[in-house]
């Protein structure tokens, strides 16, 4: 897991520099206007397109941060169960079911050979990392997926900005929208809020993922009842 953290330490610290950047561009505070020579090395429109892609390609930056993070985050869960040799009937019910879903993804012919021990094997061999999220990712299905493998959902804010910048990534990947549409219509302020939301989010889900593991809340054990005391 502490990999994890790293990674999005680093990721969020990229995004950070761009976004601050971008927001001084958009407010004047720099120019891409002159060379060190002091020429005029854009023309005021050049400047004003090339700042829409600019402040477009915060959403793409963005969905890559939540993306990966939710990625790397989902399999430190599997990675977890595999080196501490958990079998699927100590799972927890909604874990369970996940890898029951995994499971019947496989082809059984490659499968089946791999199992040495179908309790324990068949919760790691059946996990594809690259299935996990197809560019769907927002506040509803973070929460979401919290509810299915049993760790605490975020909260404190609606997230809202997610989902717009889950949309507007799409729209860019798909060529529905250009950057120039994109990148029009954001203002510093709603970058900005875009950023700290996704942060938000992500860093409180780590942190739930990261309680999950350490108190092996992954296992049915852990989340029975304790049994009343009768004297």
């Amino acid at each position: 897991m502490n990999s994890v953290f790293v990674d999005f330490q680093t990721r969020s610290k990229e995004v950070e520099g761009y976004f601050r950047f971008v927001i001084q561009l958009a407010n004047a505070e720099i120019s891409l206007r002159t060379t060190k020579d002091n020429e005029i090395a854009f023309s005021t429109h050049e400047h004003e397109e090339l700042l829409k892609t600019f402040k477009a390609t915060c959403y793409l930056m963005l969905y890559n941060l939540v993306e990966s993070t939710m990625r790397n985050a989902i399999e430190a869960i599997f990675v977890e169960l595999k080196l501490g040799g958990i079998s699927f009937d100590d799972c927890r019910a909604e874990l369970r079911q996940e890898i029951l879903k995994n499971f019947k993804k496989r082809d059984m012919d490659k499968l089946l050979p791999k199992l040495l021990s179908l309790a324990r094997d068949v919760i790691h061999e059946t996990f594809e990392r690259k299935e996990n999220f197809a560019g769907n990712l927002d506040a509803r299905i973070i929460r979401r997926t919290a509810t299915r493998f049993g760790f605490k959902e975020p909260t404190g804010r609606d997230f809202s900005m997610l989902q717009t910048v889950k949309d507007l990534r799409n729209d860019l990947a798909h060529g529905v929208k250009s950057f120039a549409e994109v990148g029009r219509n954001a203002s510093p302020s709603d970058l900005e809020e875009a950023r700290s939301q996704t942060v938000e989010i992500l860093s409180q889900t780590l942190q739930n993922i990261k309680s999950y593991l350490q108190n092996q809340h992954y296992l049915e054990s852990t989340n029975k009842p304790a049994a009343n005391n009768i004297s």
